[in-house]
């Protein structure tokens, strides 16, 4: 009787340590897992917290007066920010400041006379370099 406790005890002790180094190993697992994602979340964050993020609104004036208003809503400075908006006969463009420097939540007004018959949708384009890249370009349609 007293070998079979024994060996019960043994296959019980047996059992708890297996059970152990398994549940051990699966934790391991989850928190190289959880420390992989924390390091790639880190680095986006301080990716992006490098780029400068270009965008336009349309903001209609006077008669045939636009005011496109180019802003950075990005956390770096925009550096010598190009806007490049196409010529044609349907619009001319009044004034452009470009290229400037934007700051972070800030923006510049390029002033547009619209003429009668032209298109409703412009395309325009950025050039600008940041502390993440030299050379960004983006292009956006905006509604006149």
């Amino acid at each position: 009787m007293e070998v079979a406790g024994l060996i019960i005890s043994i296959i019980a002790l047996l059992l708890a340590l297996f059970t152990y180094f398994k549940h051990d190993l699966k934790i391991k697992k989850q928190a190289a897992l959880i420390n992989k994602y924390q390091i790639e979340k880190i680095e986006k964050e301080k990716d992006g917290e490098k780029k400068a993020i270009i965008e336009t609104n349309v903001i209609k004036d006077n008669k045939g007066t636009r005011l496109i208003k180019v802003y950075n809503k990005g956390k770096s400075v925009a550096k010598n920010v190009i806007v490049t908006i196409p010529k044609t006969k349907w619009f001319e463009v009044i004034n452009n400041p470009c290229p400037i420097d934007i700051k972070p939540q800030n923006g510049i007004e390029i002033s547009l006379v619209v003429f009668m018959g032209g298109p409703d949708k412009i395309d325009i384009n950025y050039e600008w370099s940041d502390d993440f890249s030299d050379k960004n370009n983006d292009n956006q349609t905006i509604q006149l």
